[in-house]
């Protein structure tokens, strides 16, 4: 008799395991993403295989950033004095180090880019370079270079332009190992073409203009959701089995133990973030009283060389 009775039991308990099952599976990849979103990266300076933070350009950084702490004082010294002269004409032309990084180039230059808000609210007219020391440019060279435009300055320093201005100044100058003389050189012939823009008049008058194509950084992007979701789905499955193993071998109820395991995961991630979050602080921006940007964005214009 007791045996019958325990029959009904032992089904309430089985589709409440079942229930709590489902919403754990439904809860969890949210939590697993947002705890994901929070982790900053651990090195200010970037490496292959994962992302520096986006540095905070300041007042006192001139809107040049060295992350790496390998260039040269007098390089910055050269390029803070060229800031603050663009500057004084009503431009901002910024630039930022760093040694490597996971994702595509362009699409991260373009977040430091907005995330600074380099150029002008009411014009637009901000330019980012941005390099990655160990990371080999298109012709094999170190450094990448990364140079991105604002919105309203397209007209007086088209794509075509600024490209032409890398190939012929930074990129050759780089093959021979001097590539820092050769990023002044570009620096200055972008200042002057943002300047007079009777110079992009005329480069248009004799460059006709190519159809433009979406940028490779966009087909790349689409992959990170994608690899994400996979990443999501094997952690969930192989939480739940764990939890699972666990609840038959202690006797416990499924939905506590699968609890207790997500509660001390979760808990290690917060104490990682926060340490993390310690050793990024330290690296980068070089400190300063405000933001050096004036508002400005980009439609991730530019280029790579």
């Amino acid at each position: 008799m007791a045996r019958l009775l325990d029959i009904p039991i032992a089904k309430k308990i089985i589709t409440r395991n079942i229930i709590h099952f489902i919403l754990l599976a439904v809860v969890l990849p949210g939590l697993l993403i947002a705890c994901a979103g929070q982790q900053p990266a651990q090195n200010p300076a970037g490496t292959s295989t994962q992302n520096p933070p986006v540095p905070q350009l300041t007042e006192a950084t001139h809107g040049i950033v060295d992350t790496t702490g390998t260039v040269p004082q007098s390089l910055l010294t050269q390029l803070r004095t060229r800031s603050d002269d663009v500057q004084a004409h009503g431009y901002q032309i910024a630039v930022v180090f760093f040694n490597d990084l996971a994702s595509d180039p362009h699409q991260f230059a373009t977040t430091v880019f907005n995330n600074n808000g380099i150029g002008f609210k009411d014009t637009n007219n901000g330019v980012l370079f941005v390099l990655y020391l160990q990371k080999q440019g298109k012709d094999g060279h170190a450094p990448w270079l990364t140079y991105i435009t604002g919105g309203g300055i397209s007209g007086a320093l088209p794509d075509t332009l600024m490209d032409d201005y890398a190939q012929t100044t930074f990129v050759p100058a780089r093959a021979q190992g001097q590539w820092q003389n050769g990023l002044l050189a570009f620096y200055d012939k972008v200042s002057t073409a943002e300047r007079d823009p009777s110079v992009a008049q005329e480069w248009q008058t004799t460059h006709p203009k190519p159809a433009t194509n979406a940028n490779s950084s966009d087909t790349n992007s689409n992959l990170d959701p994608v690899s994400m979701g996979i990443i999501v789905m094997i952690v969930v499955v192989g939480w739940l089995v764990i939890s699972a193993i666990i609840a038959v071998r202690r006797r416990e109820n499924f939905f506590y133990t699968a609890m207790r395991l997500l509660g001390r995961v979760l808990l290690v991630l917060v104490l990682l973030s926060r340490n993390s979050g310690r050793g990024s602080s330290r690296g980068g921006s070089g400190g300063g009283s405000g933001p050096w940007g004036g508002g400005g964005s980009s439609p991730s214009s530019g280029g790579d060389v």
